[in-house]
């Protein structure tokens, strides 16, 4: 009889979503999904559906209605959830893929952070800020100071990505994009790093892009990386807030839902087919339904 359930559940899915000819979001390197469903929230614990990344809620953010179901409304002053280390994620760092739905608007004139972690060591970390910037550091100067001194700027979203790819080595990448985000409506954003390119001239390249609402709005590239010289994070990836090396900072105001990271660069339609998927379900219904019930399923 349970199996029937489970059965009953998938075909039912199924039906729901057979007019977008797809009936799930992009399981393939998924890492960990935080829905902060209610069912998902014990206490100060939010249960990690795919992966073993259980967060923690750190100060008291709100179960309010989200863009699926339920979400988490952080207050700005002291509010965020602790994602953990990710476990080896960081050696992942230069082929991956941060998505969210949030929902915010600029009530003061201050940057705030939707995720970041920033370790010790090399300044290594990721993340994204808000309505924010700062000029690249300088590295033979002050190599493990990162950033500090970021300043307001309305509407921009900075891109933050700093790797140690040898013992002696840092990469940094800070980008500045305009887009006005913080506009109190839901919005759709998804972070890729790595997705591969070769020229004309056969040189490999690596893309980073962002995509709002499932259309993409920034593309720039790099040099190909190898993704076996990084290292894991020491520091926890914090949500809602930037963790700078065990410190909570730049508190975000307003919901987000919908987490999930990526060992991998999605594509373009993939993050289509997310957007898509979730933008069109009622907040009374859920996706993992379907998948979570494939992977309960014996």
């Amino acid at each position: 009889m349970k199996r029937l359930l489970y059965l009953l559940t998938i075909a039912l899915t199924i039906t729901m979503f057979s007019h977008n000819g797809n009936t799930a979001v992009v399981t393939d390197g998924l890492v960990s999904y935080w829905t902060f469903d209610r069912e998902d929230v014990d206490g100060g614990t939010v249960r990690d559906v795919w992966g073993k990344n259980d967060a923690i809620i750190r100060g008291d953010p709100k179960l309010v209605n989200g863009i699926l179901g339920r979400a988490l409304k952080f207050d700005g002053t002291n509010d965020y959830v602790n994602l953990t280390n990710l476990g080896d994620f960081g050696s992942w760092l230069g082929t991956s893929t941060f998505e969210a739905w949030l929902k915010t608007s600029l009530k003061r004139k201050r940057w705030t952070t939707l995720f970041k972690v920033r370790d010790a060591d090399c300044g290594m970390g990721w993340g994204i800020d808000l309505n924010a910037w700062s000029g690249l550091p300088n590295l033979a100067v002050n190599p493990g100071n990162f950033d500090d001194n970021i300043s307001f700027a309305k509407d921009i979203i900075r891109l933050y990505l700093a790797l140690k790819p040898g013992a002696d080595k840092c990469e940094y990448m800070a980008s500045g994009w305009d887009f006005p985000i913080s506009d109190g409506e839901w919005h759709h954003l998804v972070y890729v790093n790595g997705a591969p390119y070769v020229d004309e001239d056969g040189v490999k390249w690596q893309e980073r892009a962002i995509f709002i609402d499932g259309k993409r709005e920034w593309l720039t590239r790099h040099k190909d990386w190898k993704p076996s010289y990084f290292t894991p994070f020491i520091e926890p990836v914090y949500l809602g807030a930037g963790n700078n090396r065990g410190k909570a900072e730049a508190f975000f105001n307003g919901i987000i839902d919908e987490v999930r990271i990526y060992n991998r660069p999605l594509t373009a339609a993939e993050v289509t087919q997310n957007f898509k998927i979730e933008f069109s379900v009622k907040t009374t219904e859920k996706l993992p339904v379907l998948w979570g019930t494939l992977k309960a399923t014996p």
